[in-house]
């Protein structure tokens, strides 16, 4: 493997023309036309079965061929909401797209409310009587054992009939606050130039130029990007309030004492993996500031600011082209077997799998999002740097972990919880850093520590701190208080000094407005779980590079296992224990090792 750097970059034309780098659509429906007859067809479907009522449940044969007629109808619709929604981030500013999303939004909450009927129904079976089902009906076990298991969990939470109809009706409103934000997020914000010559910034490009090597850039773009969010703290504000009144009243309909309670619950998680977690992080702030101070004097810069923390440390870094950054992270990824590599280049090269570049109204960060019954579809904005390349590797595991869950799976299963969702993007990571340290000179050594940085100080350090004002939050809208804007400041600040210490400077108007930019807010709770992926991925992947007998046997199987198991038994299937405190220590070692080598290459550029 060969990295050129400077201004010269590797980019094979005709490999690029004969790979696809936009989304194919048309195969998940060909027209717009076929798209409205099947939600059409779904809406009548399951009227049909609401006029059936709980007697489709009355033997172990109609219970089985139902509960397969509402999840044919749940897996259809995943895939019209799929479609709506891959429109919709093509283009964020296009107002078809847009009311096409909502129209998807209301069908899927008016499908809620008609087959509402259905949990109570099952509950309101005589005792024992689904034990009894599962037993006379070998597929019924077989594929919806966990679920009716997991339903007999949720009972102190299912409400009834009536009750769920109505939360039925009222499900498109979970989704209002987010999608108001993503309207100003990503529709109207509008960033001004403070100088002629300013490059123009998107929220699509402005990681690359905080990576800037021209300080003035980083320091231009910072203040150009935060000061854009600060012409609107109150709307911000009242969105994010919004967010958690409704989270609040939808937890405690459903007998939840708190949204971090209903959040646990779904994954069945003890509570005390969040203080883990967080305290984990907390205890590791001072490893962080020893990446920032080292990362300073290499720099030459005596006060390091916030804009800094991203700027390279290769000031001749490689420039990455796409073509050429797809056969590193495959080359990367062999270690995970001959088949991985193989389903993921015919899906990023041939199959449409993957929408690459930044433009006008996309969407501006990267995400998976296949269902069954599509292609694992990924979003990147994708710029030749190897903090782009990581993402590129880390959409790419996502994507394989729904094609093979998918692949594996009945719709019911293919559910997986987030924290094993990050596993399998960041378990790529580790193997395409691992891959390139191998062999590389110094600058190419420095381009991959500033993506494992950017990556390690994202899901270890600045995820779980947000996630400390995130709490505030909910634990607010718990007690029937909203969070303003200006207490959402003083929040974050407050949270950014604890863990920057006297390493980072920042200026409180806009570090206060962080929380802003970070649509991980509007799912509670979910931002403290990314160190569960990275720290375990973490973990995986040295076991694999040792060559640890068995380990990408056993990785495969948990790949394929989507949600026909508990978070903590999928997790065993990789012999990890999540809720130690040692996975994540040791996921800080590895961190550690890499601000080792740092402090290493400032030494030896000193001589």
């Amino acid at each position: 493997m060969r990295i050129e750097h400077g201004t010269k970059r590797l980019h094979d034309v005709g490999a690029e023309r004969e790979m696809s780098t936009r989304w194919d659509l048309e195969s998940i429906y060909a027209s717009e036309d076929a798209w409205r007859g099947e939600l059409k067809g779904l809406v009548e479907r399951a009227s049909l079965c609401a006029q059936q009522g709980a007697s489709i449940f009355s033997a172990p044969e109609t219970l089985y061929e139902s509960l397969v007629e509402i999840d044919q109808i749940h897996e259809r619709l995943a895939v019209a909401s799929t479609y709506a929604d891959l429109l919709f981030y093509s283009n964020t500013q296009d107002p078809v797209c847009a009311a096409r999303r909502d129209e998807v939004a209301g069908i899927s909450s008016k499908i809620d409310e008609v087959l509402a009927f259905i949990e109570p129904a099952l509950l309101g079976l005589p005792e024992g009587t689904l034990q009894r089902f599962q037993s006379m009906h070998a597929e019924l076990s077989k594929t919806y054992g966990r679920y009716l298991a997991e339903l007999e969990r949720s009972r102190p939470h299912v409400l009834s009939a009536e009750q769920e109809e109505l939360m039925g009706k009222l499900s498109v409103v979970c989704s209002g606050p987010e999608r108001i934000r993503e309207a100003l997020h990503d529709g109207d914000m509008a960033f001004s130039s403070s100088m002629v010559g300013d490059p123009p910034i998107t929220h699509g490009v402005i990681d690359e130029l905080l990576q800037s090597n021209d300080r003035e850039v980083r320091r231009s773009a910072f203040e150009r990007y935060w000061k854009e969010y600060s012409k609107y703290p109150q709307t911000f504000g009242s969105i994010l309030s919004q967010q958690g009144t409704v989270s609040a009243a939808f937890a405690k309909a459903r007998n939840h004492p708190s949204v971090f309670d209903e959040v646990m619950f779904g994954d069945n998680l003890p509570a005390s993996l969040y203080t883990t977690v967080i305290n984990v992080c907390r205890e590791h702030y001072p490893l962080f500031r020893r990446y920032f101070n080292a990362k300073a004097e290499l720099l030459g810069i005596d006060s390091f600011c916030e804009y800094d923390i991203f700027a390279k440390l290769s000031q001749n870094s490689p420039a990455i082209d796409y073509a050429q950054g797809v056969e590193i992270v495959f080359e990367s990824l062999q270690p995970l077997g001959e088949e991985y590599v193989k389903v993921a280049r015919k899906g990023v090269c041939e199959d449409s799998w993957v929408d690459v570049y930044p433009r006008e109204g996309k969407y501006s960060n990267a995400f998976s999002a296949g269902t069954l019954g599509t292609k694992p579809y990924f979003l990147l904005n994708y710029a030749p740097t190897m903090a782009e390349l990581g993402t590129f590797a880390h959409e790419l595991g996502h994507s394989m972990h729904s094609y093979k869950t998918n692949r594996s799976q009945p719709f019911v299963n293919t559910h997986y919880a987030m924290s094993v969702a990050e596993t399998a993007s960041n378990l790529n990571q580790v193997l395409l850093r691992e891959h390139v340290l191998k062999n590389c000179d110094q600058e190419t050594a420095f381009a991959v520590l500033d993506e494992a940085f950017y990556f390690a100080h994202r899901y270890l350090y600045l995820m779980p701190t947000l996630s400390r004002v995130e709490n505030i939050v909910h634990s607010m809208a718990a007690r029937g208080r909203s969070v303003n804007a200006d207490e959402m400041k003083a929040y974050t600040v407050a949270a950014f000094r604890s863990a920057y210490g006297d390493s980072v400077h920042i200026d409180p108007d806009l570090t206060g407005m962080k929380w802003a930019s970070f649509c991980h807010f509007y799912m509670p709770y979910y931002m403290f779980q990314y160190a569960i992926g990275i720290s375990a991925a973490m973990s995986i992947g040295q076991r694999i590079l040792s060559g640890e007998p068995g380990i990408v046997e056993k990785y495969h199987e948990f790949l394929s296992s989507g949600s026909s198991r508990s978070v903590l038994d999928t997790f065993k299937l990789v012999d990890l224990d999540i809720t130690s405190m040692d996975m994540y220590r040791q996921a800080m070692k590895v961190v550690e090792g890499y601000v080792l080598r740092l402090e290493q290459l400032v030494e030896l550029r000193k001589k």
